[in-house]
């Protein structure tokens, strides 16, 4: 099955108007789990701002990395970035979030499709890290130390590896990937009254990993795009994560859904003692969509 992955890493974007982090341990999670990500073999297209490329480049290089193609692309340039732009100059007490590198996964996922493809995916290049998996899924988690510098804090290479998509594309099938949270993350009675909807959300959608089976894409490409469209004639800004749980809860047909409820996981009391076992006990926890993906 041909499969392709999308993604980006924009960094240096803290001021006005994209209020992204400005801290170095996101950078060191950013470049050392998309190495990692690129071991899943898989082709894997990642967009960046000129600010970043070569260091960028660098760090893949260094670690022999040939199966990801650094496009220069700048985030202000990217499909609707200049009106949403424009509308956080109109509202600029409104909206101090990074929106636009949201918006700009399905934009650039859009730029890649290709009839030939069996499977499309957008992937977080930092998905790769501690606090998403326990340590079982990393055989180097014995030399993990506080550092975020650390390059094995990402190396989950038991979930991350040259099997991890044809799991994901077999449990799919025919269908678009559904990674749903029951934590309501986004105010849904905005998404509701902005889209002009009233669906019920039981849970919303997350952005890691977005798309599946490429027949199905197109339509997603036009769903979303038509929502931007109604959240930028009025002027209201909504996360990519809401606008796609819009979208999931219309059309369930074309979707195949995972449903958690926390983002913990069981050794994340090493340094949330507060997350207990029994805290988690009746939770059904994010990272257990990858041993799904195994049955």
């Amino acid at each position: 099955m041909k499969t392709k992955l999308v993604t980006a890493l924009f960094y240096g974007i803290h001021d006005f108007p994209f209020y992204g982090h400005n801290y170095s341990a996101r950078w060191d999670r950013y470049i050392n789990s998309l190495v990692q990500i690129s071991k899943t073999n898989v082709p894997i297209v990642c967009y960046c701002g000129s600010n970043i490329y070569d260091s960028l480049k660098k760090h893949l290089d260094e670690n022999n990395v040939e199966n990801v193609e650094l496009i220069i692309r700048e985030l202000e340039d990217i499909k609707h970035s200049k009106e949403m732009i424009k509308i956080k100059e109109k509202f600029p007490d409104k909206f101090k979030f990074y929106l636009e590198v949201g918006w700009a996964k399905l934009a650039l996922m859009e730029e890649n499709y290709d009839e030939n493809l069996d499977y499309l995916y957008w992937i977080d290049c930092g998905l790769s890290h501690l606090g998403l998996f326990p340590m079982r899924y990393n055989s180097d988690s014995d030399k993990i130390n506080g550092r975020s510098i650390n390059k094995f804090r990402y190396t989950f290479d038991k979930i991350f590896d040259e099997n991890l998509f044809n799991k994901i594309n077999n449990w799919l099938g025919d269908k678009l990937l559904d990674i749903r949270n029951t934590l309501f993350f986004h105010n849904a009675k905005d998404l509701n009254r902005v889209l002009e909807l009233n669906h019920p959300y039981k849970s919303l959608t997350v952005g890691g990993i977005i798309g599946g089976k490429i027949e199905k894409l197109p339509k997603l490409f036009n769903r979303f795009d038509n929502y931007c469209k109604v959240c930028l004639d009025k002027e209201y800004l909504i996360n990519h994560e809401a606008i796609m749980s819009a979208i999931g809860y219309d059309h369930p047909e074309d979707y195949k859904v995972y449903e958690f409820d926390t983002w913990y996981h069981e050794d994340t009391y090493l340094t949330m003692p507060s997350i207990t076992h029994e805290f988690l006990s009746d939770k059904r926890m994010f990272y257990r969509f990858f041993e799904e993906i195994n049955n």
